[in-house]
């Protein structure tokens, strides 16, 4: 999850962040959200583009370039990014609704406020837009992260596994894709050069993963304990995760 904070107060933007970081520990074990921290609206312009922060919390009040100016230029790019103002009074919150705002907190900014506000959001429906892009020849390619079987490496390239878009090859270290992929607990490295997506695994046994496309991943017997550790408490959060059935 790929947040940025746009707060000209050093202090509200260190509550912001340490409030999002409990509450992804103590709600989506394993996972920490990537958070960027801007001082103003044109730092964060500078380098913003389409798809390139699932949640963006703005302060309504920042000097120069207001909060709403950059939520309307964010809009222009980007029409799904999720944003949030956080300002210190609910006087303009009307306003928000022009650049659909998911949210409005008023500072003081508490841990509950931020855990209430990020339970109503729809997670999930953001992790499924979670992507990472390549140049593959002289393309460069969108990958949904949820499409991704297995990774590994062969020479100089390395070789996404999809269900969809079948293997795409990109000239780049495998240590780069491994970076692209780290802030992703779905993503397992079975040993140097490899790595699958745990949510096409069909089922594990001894040194193999079976894979839902059909394909048989090994791993080293002495990761063994390690990796059944991690797969097991992935399969765990996964399953708290998922939505009680009701009886009929």
């Amino acid at each position: 999850m790929k947040i940025a904070i746009v707060e000209d107060l050093t202090k509200d933007s260190d509550i912001i962040t340490a409030h999002l970081n409990t509450y992804f520990l103590n709600t989506y074990v394993g996972e920490l959200p990537l958070i960027y921290n801007f001082n103003s609206g044109e730092e964060f312009l500078l380098t913003f583009a389409k798809d390139s922060y699932d949640i963006i919390f703005i302060d309504y009040y920042l000097k120069s370039l207001s909060g709403m100016d950059t939520a309307y230029s964010i809009r222009k790019k980007d029409p799904l990014a999720v944003i949030v103002f956080a300002t210190a009074s609910r006087d303009y919150a009307v306003e928000g609704y022009k650049v659909q705002a998911s949210g409005y907190l008023v500072k003081p900014i508490s841990y509950e406020d931020i855990a209430e506000f990020m339970s109503a959001i729809n997670l999930k429906k953001l992790k499924k837009r979670r992507f990472i892009e390549i140049t593959s020849g002289y393309q460069t390619i969108k990958i949904p992260l949820r499409d991704i079987v297995y990774c590994d490496i062969s020479g100089h390239y390395v070789q996404i596994h999809t269900n969809t878009f079948g293997m795409q090859r990109s000239r780049m270290s495998f240590s780069e894709l491994n970076q692209m992929l780290a802030p992703y607990p779905e993503f397992l490295m079975c040993y140097r050069g490899c790595m699958i997506n745990m949510n096409h695994v069909e089922h594990m046994s001894d040194l193999t993963f079976f894979m839902d496309c059909g394909e048989r991943i090994p791993f080293r017997k002495k990761d063994h304990n390690e990796i059944l550790k991690v797969y097991s408490e992935f399969l765990f959060h996964k399953v708290r995760e998922a939505p009680v059935r009701k009886s009929r």
